[in-house]
């Protein structure tokens, strides 16, 4: 697993962690596109570094985007 880089945006400061095809192992639910993340498929797991309840709770609240989906997330705020 990769060290998380941070990402701002006009939503808050996120949290953003590659996981390789080799590490990918369960089914996920994308939030930016509601498919399914299957194993085997290199994605990002996301969280809120600035989360209301504090990093902790960002941290539980972590989500696996698909690359694109998160990628194309940050066109929305352009």
């Amino acid at each position: 697993m990769g060290i998380p880089t941070t990402e701002a945006a006009p939503d808050g400061v996120w949290a953003v962690r590659s996981i390789s095809a080799g590490n990918a192992q369960k089914v996920y639910s994308c939030p930016g596109c509601n498919h399914q993340v299957m194993p085997g498929v290199a994605h990002l797991v996301v969280w809120q570094e600035d989360a209301l309840f504090g990093k902790e709770a960002g941290l539980r609240e972590r989500r696996h985007w698909h690359t694109n989906c998160w990628q194309g997330r940050r066109y929305r705020y352009k």
